[in-house]
């Protein structure tokens, strides 16, 4: 009998595995895939040698349950942290910008440097404040309803920037590159509400909670297996390559089926993605209808991700924007293969558009891309290979579905994941807030 078995293996199931064996609990992790990680895994490159993420994931340096858990782990000091927000973006014109938050309190310090942008034009650079307003309010009212009042009804991201006299090249380098990072969606088709609320948590109480951070090593080595470790070192078990249904009768849980057999268990937390979530169970739960019908309801939003191994170093810094592009971000890996490697990830979040195109066009056009962000550069591709998740992350368009809680109509059953109600979008952040309000949650049954 254990007490909580957790199925799935991300970034939500390993947190709220962790968690819980951390104050005692015998838990069980079951993992369908052959490895850990869930959409934040990797996988080995043949031809390079490498352990090669499946997608570039970042962290931002408000990640507070995020770096609570990789603290927990002794990894803390694998992310790459930048002291405040700065970033470099080449424009359509080639031009270099650089943008650096100096250290002033939050949300001056957005402005601040907002306001020594002087590629910008002058008019657009004032415009920012009136920006400090509804940020304020964002961030006093983030742990309340705040939408009613910060956000109309319906209205996408592009939209509430221009209400509030955001001009275009102010959100082509600033602010619709950052809705794209959390979002993964075009800012012509996400809600507002859910950028808001990622504003509010940049601004907030540290000049730090901006940055944009990286892993410095491949996801599997980052976190799924020091994850693996420590819950083995307490006791629990982790299986890979153990697909799992939930057992119920009405709203009584019976236990998880898993390779032909019937796990007894006191307490179950479902950490998958919402698009398998329906599968989950042998017969439709009356119990479970709406959350079921709401994850059929809901569409997703793609990453594709090309990696291009050249034969030399191209890039002064480990990531460099590339607003108006269709590859939006291009990664320097030299902070986890070391100062020699020539590895970039090019990144095209919210892929709609060109996620069915065939290997060779991506290839073909992120290097034409980057070709022209770095004219005169003389490099070749000796290497290249593409990642693509259709289902990266769930729509934030208008309209979707409500996002179901942690806590469900069946006694011991408990929802995680990046989908689930954390008032944040699909990020490692909101899985890891999920993973850890399931595993409170089920403590608190087991101790029933």
């Amino acid at each position: 009998m254990h007490d909580v078995i957790i199925i799935g293996a991300g970034f939500a199931g390993l947190s709220a595995a962790v968690d819980l064996s951390s104050r005692g609990a015998h838990v069980l992790v079951l993992e369908g895939r052959p490895q850990l990680g869930g959409r934040a895994t990797s996988y080995r490159d043949k031809v390079a040698g490498e352990w090669v993420d499946n997608g570039q994931h970042v962290l931002f340096g408000c990640y507070r349950d995020t770096f609570r858990f990789l603290r927990r782990l002794g990894v803390d000091s694998d992310v790459y942290l930048p002291t405040t927000l700065s970033v470099d973006c080449i424009g359509r014109d080639n031009r270099l910008v650089k943008f650096q938050c100096p250290y002033l309190p939050p949300p001056l310090h957005l402005f601040g440097g907002v306001l020594e942008w002087e590629s910008l034009p002058t008019h657009e650079r004032w415009a920012t404040l009136r920006m400090l307003g509804p940020l304020l309010r964002a961030r006093r009212q983030k742990r309340r309803d705040w939408r009613v009042k910060t956000v109309a009804a319906n209205e996408t991201v592009r939209q509430w920037l221009i209400r509030h006299g955001q001009g275009p090249q102010i959100r082509e380098f600033l602010w619709e590159p950052l809705a794209l990072a959390a979002l993964n969606q075009q800012p012509d088709a996400a809600a507002a509400a859910p950028f808001v609320r990622v504003l509010a948590e940049l601004c907030g109480t540290n000049v730090r909670d901006a940055a944009i951070c990286v892993p410095r090593r491949p996801l599997k080595e980052f976190y799924a297996d020091p994850a693996h470790r420590f819950i083995e070192d307490h006791g629990g078990t982790v299986r890979t390559k153990s697909p799992a249904k939930v057992s119920l009768v009405r709203k009584r849980l019976l236990g998880v089926e898993t390779g032909g057999e019937l796990l007894p268990t006191r307490a179950v937390i479902a950490a998958v993605p919402w698009h398998t979530f329906p599968r989950l169970f042998s017969n439709r739960p009356a119990a479970l209808e709406l959350a079921i019908a709401g994850a059929e309801k809901t569409d997703g939003s793609p990453i594709a991700t090309v990696n291009l191994w050249l034969d030399r170093l191209v890039l002064p810094r480990p990531l460099l924007g590339l607003p108006g592009r269709t590859m939006q971000w291009v990664f320097d890996k030299r902070t986890v293969f070391g100062a020699s490697a020539s590895h970039l990830s090019l990144v095209s979040s919210g892929a709609t558009d060109v996620v069915s195109l065939s290997d060779r066009a991506l290839i073909s056009l992120a290097t034409a891309e980057l070709r022209s962000a770095l004219p005169g550069r003389l490099w070749r591709v000796k290497h290249a290979s593409v990642i693509r998740e259709h289902q990266a992350t769930f729509s934030l368009a208008p309209g979707q579905p409500q996002r179901p809680d942690t806590e469900t109509p069946v006694s011991g059953l408990f929802l995680a994941g990046d989908w689930i109600e954390t008032g944040l979008p699909a990020t490692i952040e909101s899985a890891v807030i999920s993973g850890h309000r399931a595993a409170d949650a089920a403590f608190e049954w087991l101790a029933h």
